[in-house]
């Protein structure tokens, strides 16, 4: 009797532990795993690591790239980069470096180099955008990001849509999805602007 008390103690205690973590994964994939082939007023693309000699790891790569296939479908004519950092490391800086070695023009790359997080991309690629008169963005990150970057977009009054970049599976995806699956709740009720 006591065996099966803990056993249905146990299942319980998992299925109230998992179903959370599963709600959340299913909200990350609803909002950031799919590509719906609209069109918007610009493409913006969070940063991510860089490498030594300013080299895109690969997850800024897989972004760059999904941006760059975005752009040459004419699925809008500017791409906004984001990312701070400064010299070697300004991330914005290498990003429209990159972009422009692939061929787009300069005038159609706008870097924003100030921010440190994604809610900071959010608050400062959308003031850029409303001082550009762009309603609308195709968000271009990994599709578990996607569903964060397009939230803090939104709470900045920018109308988004998801356009997950794609690329080879990363080794620490998996970390990524956990990471994102929690931090999505804290920027929906903006409690990462209480670390400042």
């Amino acid at each position: 009797m006591k065996r099966r008390r803990l056993m249905r103690f146990l299942k319980w205690t998992a299925l109230l532990l998992t179903a959370p973590l599963a709600a959340g994964v299913g909200v990350v994939l609803l909002l950031g795993a799919r590509d719906g082939g609209a069109n918007a007023d610009c493409i913006v693309v969070p940063g991510a690591a860089l490498r030594k000699g300013r080299r895109p790891s690969n997850a800024l790569e897989y972004r760059l790239e999904g941006a760059l296939r975005l752009y040459r479908q004419g699925r809008a004519p500017f791409i906004i980069v984001t990312g701070g950092g400064e010299g070697d490391w300004d991330e914005a800086a290498a990003m429209a470096d990159w972009l422009a070695g692939q061929g787009v023009p300069r005038d159609a790359i706008i870097t924003e180099n100030a921010s440190a997080t994604t809610r900071d991309s959010g608050v400062n690629v959308a003031r850029i955008m409303r001082e550009r008169g762009l309603k609308s963005a195709l968000v271009c990150s990994q599709w578990f990001h996607v569903a964060r970057a397009r939230l803090c977009l939104r709470q900045e009054g920018v109308s988004t849509l998801a356009a997950p970049c794609g690329g080879n599976t990363l080794l620490k995806e998996p970390w990524y999805v956990l990471r994102e699956t929690a931090a999505l709740p804290a920027y929906a009720l903006r409690l990462d602007e209480l670390r400042s």
